[in-house]
């Protein structure tokens, strides 16, 4: 087995959904006090709960409430509530599950909302210490590219589809010479967070694993 190549880890993101059955239209006032309670434990504050300002539909309309200076973020809205964090690491696991369970549990307390089905999302951008994003993504992609018409190729894309889930793998926009990775999965309502954390961690092995990569 070749060497796998280090590759720096960049704005790393963590998202977690829980999404109704059916639209709750007044989730946001309805839960806002019930959130902030919740809350508590982490000093939340007035400042740190803003609205979704001219939202062009009720999808876009949300109340997010801040913690631990931005990095956190919990949103409401009538379509679901879930947490998202920036520059996420496996060792605040507990933190993160802890922060996502009782915003979840507070919403669904005070709307009645019924889950419908989850969502679970991780991006990142990676950047090979050695080598070329070309060199990583070639096998994927079955394509004579040093015939390809427009010049050089430096680098390809591909994904994979599933029912329960999807990997993006394609060429950064915001570094050079990296790669944009976005993983969602779908879970069933009764599924804890804990297990979903568990099954992120897996999927986020694997996809590393499998573009040869290691992360440090």
């Amino acid at each position: 087995m070749a060497d796998k190549i280090a590759a720096l880890v960049q704005m790393p993101l963590f998202g977690h959904r829980a999404l109704f059955r059916d639209p709750v239209f007044d989730a946001d006032d309805k839960a806002l006090s019930a959130v902030y309670s919740a809350f508590k434990p982490w000093n939340i504050a007035l400042e740190n709960i803003t609205l979704k300002e001219n939202p062009a539909t009720l999808g876009e309309e949300a109340t997010t409430f801040s913690l631990f200076s931005g990095r956190f973020l919990f949103n409401v809205n009538a379509g679901g509530c879930g947490l998202l964090v920036r520059d996420p690491n496996w060792s605040e696991a507990d933190l993160i599950m802890n922060i996502a369970g009782a915003g979840i549990a507070a919403v669904l307390g005070a709307t009645h909302g019924v889950v419908d089905k989850q969502v679970a999302s991780i991006t990142m951008h990676l950047t090979p210490r050695t080598g070329t994003i070309r060199e990583i993504t070639s096998p994927f992609v079955k394509i004579d590219a040093d015939h390809f018409p427009g010049g050089s190729i430096k680098s390809f894309g591909f994904s994979l589809y599933r029912e329960d889930f999807t990997w993006v793998v394609d060429a950064s926009a915001a570094f050079p010479n990296s790669l944009f990775l976005r993983m969602d999965r779908w879970f069933r309502p009764d599924i804890s967070l804990e297990q979903i954390a568990r099954q992120l961690n897996e999927d986020e092995a694997k996809v590393l694993s499998v573009l040869g990569l290691e992360v440090n």
